[in-house]
């Protein structure tokens, strides 16, 4: 009995209209969810490994141009992180500054692609009224800030380039002719993951495995599938050659069986990580998957015709996959056997994503009699309970704990290597919180003058401002209490209130442009009220070439105002409206155009969330209700 007919709806709009918005709100979702987690707890400062694989041999090589390519293919400890180094040196050398914020903020786009990839690739074993199960186990998995180190740096990108690449790689090249456009796909994406962490090899080695039991079962012969064949022996090859021993990260292996074991049980039962019991739960949905598909007879097609088959086989490849990478953690980092790290959470919800298709497939193709559909029934129940909760726990620990600890700690390390920039004494960077684990390493690298002058706002020295002669109605630091001082920088005020009542006015010697991007004002007092007035002019002709007006009038408080920065020499020029009126503004800070960019869409990630989970909502009403003449009922047996 054919068990797969797929729903074919009787309006086509209606069912693109699913199809598109479904996959629309997932990237939307996910995206908005981790920029608004960027915004509120990032930090624009580089961190950790950033300084030696961004700055030291990516960087440093390209602007000096010596030795580029070797550089770019240097092993940073264990893993060669080609995509990741050329990645952050565009974006870098597209904004003019080193950026950790604007890495987090593309980044988020990683996950938000493979939560799509799934949707569509998944989309078709779940009938159009219950869909909205599916998205909302992508937007819970990709979208919850479960991993939250990897969506505050942006070194961790190397993490979802392994994720998407692995994925696609094991998705295409079983299920596609050799030579054609799914294949050669699956190629490119085999061979960049070999090229984003030392495990990218795990790929090519599954997709070996794939083919191997398809012609075992004699779904093709082997003249057909030995160019995929081929290319996973060279793949493999080549990753098992490039593999490197880090000798200060020997101690984090798994020295004993014991270790070992915890480690990869304690990875199996997240996000319920307090429960062991719960890795046998999390991970049924996927043994049961595999044991169907092992099990059943050869259906004589080739593996790109296979359909319902074809998609068991690439679930089946995709939890391997995982499990292979549970099993090269442990032995990489299993000593004491830890709990997963947060960095690695990533591929444990990419693990859960497919114990939750698994479970979907098992539906589809399952017995249709009574008993083993209500055993089906309490363990989705069980399993989705399970998941639920256990994301929960992770999501609340991450935003009332890690989070803003890892806040605290960026904002100590940006005041701190402010500070050493600012004064040029070393004890700022001997400080507890700085940016790297060596004081002294660090101080190696920072005092570099081309990672120097790359550095984004939140360290780099803002542009000096002088007054022009005669312009004495500003003062450094005159400011009303109770106005804090400004954190990092000087500030220019109007004389405090209570002196003669006339309008005070100022302006600066002329500033030479460095860059085409942003400039940062920090404003306070009645700036933007009738009167007040703070602008940039040219240099030359005193023409107006933009007004530094915050959104809201400040009052004692500060308010960040960006300008772009004119391409011409110019001045700054303020006046307050007297007695009743102040103004106080800081020196401007260079910001790189990218870097402003970044800061705007990520200010606006909850509402994009927002309206991403409402029109889930509306699209699953739309579903439910039959409408564009979408199907309500399945033509085939086992309805989840």
């Amino acid at each position: 009995m054919r068990v797969w007919s797929g729903f074919r709806p009787r309006c086509l709009t209606g069912g693109l209209l699913l199809r598109v918005g479904f996959s629309v709100a997932i990237f939307a979702f996910v995206l908005g969810a981790r920029w608004a987690v960027v915004d509120r707890f990032g930090s624009d400062l580089p961190e950790w490994d950033q300084w030696d694989a961004e700055g030291l041999h990516s960087l440093v090589p390209w602007f000096e141009r010596t030795g580029y390519l070797v550089e770019l293919v240097r092993a940073q400890n264990e893993h060669r992180v080609v995509v990741t180094k050329l990645v952050n040196l565009g974006l870098t050398l597209a904004n003019g500054q080193w950026d950790q914020k604007l890495e987090c903020t593309v980044n988020a786009l990683l996950p938000a692609t493979i939560a799509v990839g799934f949707y569509l690739l998944a989309a078709r074993i779940f009938p159009a009224r219950r869909r909205v199960l599916l998205v909302l186990l992508l937007m819970a998995a990709f979208g919850l800030p479960l991993s939250w180190q990897n969506i505050v740096s942006g070194f961790h990108s190397q993490q979802f380039f392994l994720l998407g690449f692995s994925a696609a790689a094991i998705a295409l090249l079983p299920n596609s002719r050799p030579g054609s456009t799914g294949w050669v796909l699956g190629a490119v994406s085999a061979a960049l993951s070999l090229w984003s962490m030392a495990s990218g090899l795990l790929a090519a080695a599954v997709v070996a495995g794939l083919v191997a039991l398809g012609l075992a079962r004699g779904r093709a012969t082997w003249r057909a599938q030995l160019p995929t064949l081929g290319l996973c022996a060279v793949l493999v090859g080549v990753g098992l050659l490039s593999q490197v021993s880090f000798a200060p990260h020997e101690v984090l292996k798994a020295h004993t069986v014991r270790d070992f074991t915890l480690t990869v049980v304690r990875a199996m039962q997240w996000p319920a990580s307090s429960m062991e019991v719960f890795a046998i739960l999390y991970w049924l949905p996927w043994f049961l998957l595999a044991w169907r598909v092992l099990r059943r007879p050869g259906i004589g097609r080739a593996p790109w015709e296979a359909g319902f088959e074809g998609l068991g086989l690439t679930l089946l490849g995709l939890g391997a996959w995982v499990l292979l990478q549970l099993l090269a953690t442990a032995y990489a980092r299993g000593a004491g056997g830890p709990s997963p790290a947060s960095r690695y959470v990533d591929t444990l919800a990419f693990g859960q994503v497919v114990n939750g298709l698994s479970l979907a497939w098992v539906w589809r193709a399952g017995d249709p009699g009574l008993r083993p559909r209500l055993g089906l029934a309490l363990l989705s129940l069980a399993w989705s309970a399970a998941f639920a909760w256990g994301a929960g726990m992770q999501t609340a620990q991450s935003l009332s704990t890690d989070l803003p600890q890892t806040r605290d700690h960026f904002a100590r390390a940006e005041q701190n290597v402010h500070d050493y920039l600012a004064t040029g004494n070393d004890a700022f960077l001997f400080r507890p919180d700085i940016p790297y684990p060596g004081a002294s390493s660090l101080l190696v690298r920072i005092r570099l003058p081309i990672l120097r002058n790359l550095l984004p706002g939140s360290v780099r020295p803002p542009i000096t401002l002088r007054g022009a002669p005669g312009s004495t109605g500003f003062a450094v630091g005159s400011f009303p209490p109770p106005t804090p001082p400004p954190m990092h920088m000087d500030s220019w005020g109007s004389s405090p209130v209570g002196t003669p009542d006339h309008v005070r006015s100022w302006e600066s010697e002329p500033v030479i442009p460095r860059r085409r991007g942003y400039l940062k004002f920090e404003v306070a007092g009645h700036a933007g009220e009738p009167g007040v007035a703070l602008e940039l002019e040219d240099a030359a002709t005193h023409a107006r070439l933009a007004d530094v007006r915050p959104a809201k009038v400040p009052g004692f408080a500060w308010r960040s105002v960006f300008v772009p920065e004119p391409s011409v020499p110019f001045i700054i020029a303020a006046r307050d409206g007297g007695t009743n009126q102040w103004l106080a503004f800081t020196d401007p800070v260079e910001i790189g155009p990218l870097s402003y960019r970044a800061w705007r869409v990520a200010r606006c990630g909850t509402w994009i969330a927002g309206l991403a989970l409402l029109a889930t909502l509306a699209l699953a009403a739309l579903a439910e209700a039959g409408a564009c003449g979408l199907p309500r009922t399945r033509q085939s047996s086992g309805d989840p």
